[in-house]
């Protein structure tokens, strides 16, 4: 009996075009050793496209910058040739309406320069949690200047702000509506943390932190 045949084709791209042999078997043999096979392999096929030298491996004289690019693009193509091409991400913008919809993921090709805004002025970053996740309930006797948010080691709320009020989909039901109460809740530590009371649920969540 002839057994199912299951054909497997794969596309590993360095991180730009080379001459380089062992650094493309480099990452075949990272491929294989995250992707392995699911069953015996009878035979393998290997092709490569040719492409045209770019102006950047041209200029042998050129200036080099402070922050090697491309060797930040051959680390990605070996965590994409390890691990997948959905392994090295990047953080886009999504017109959603709430925190955790407002952003998505797509796939990072190379690395480009970055373009900082030359304020002086240090900007805080407001850094979000993958899901929000549930806080204690708060205590009716403690109000807000007792309340513990994040264990005994970053203390109690002593200082909180807001609401900022976020609702949506109840143009749709009423059973899928959404009713946020945002506040910057700052502890003893220092930490501030972004919490928000959820009406439907009748509990408070932690959306992130900003520093």
């Amino acid at each position: 009996a002839v057994g199912k045949i299951e054909i497997r084709a794969d596309c590993i791209k360095p991180a730009g075009p080379t001459l380089d042999g062992r650094a493309l078997l480099r990452l075949v043999h990272l491929r294989l050793t995250g992707m392995p096979p699911a069953a015996a392999v009878n035979a393998i096929r290997v092709w490569a496209d040719d492409v045209g030298a770019s102006r950047e491996q041209l200029a042998l004289f050129a200036a080099r910058p402070r922050r090697d690019l491309r060797a930040a693009d051959e680390a990605l193509s070996k965590l994409r040739a390890e691990l997948g091409d959905d392994a090295v991400v990047r953080a886009v913008l999504r017109d959603g309406h709430l925190p955790e919809a407002s952003f998505g993921w797509e796939r990072l090709v190379h690395v480009v320069p970055a373009q900082p805004d030359p304020k002086l002025v240090r900007p805080l970053v407001r850094r979000m949690l993958a899901r929000p996740q549930p806080l204690p309930p708060q205590v009716r006797q403690v109000r807000d200047d007792g309340w513990l948010l994040s264990g005994l080691e970053h203390g109690a709320v002593v200082r909180i702000v807001g609401p900022y009020i976020v609702s949506g989909g109840w143009w749709t039901s009423v059973s899928g509506s959404t009713h946020r109460e945002y506040h910057f809740a700052e502890l003893k530590r220092g930490d501030c943390l972004w919490v928000y009371y959820d009406r439907a649920r009748r509990r408070w969540f932690c959306q992130g932190a900003v520093e």
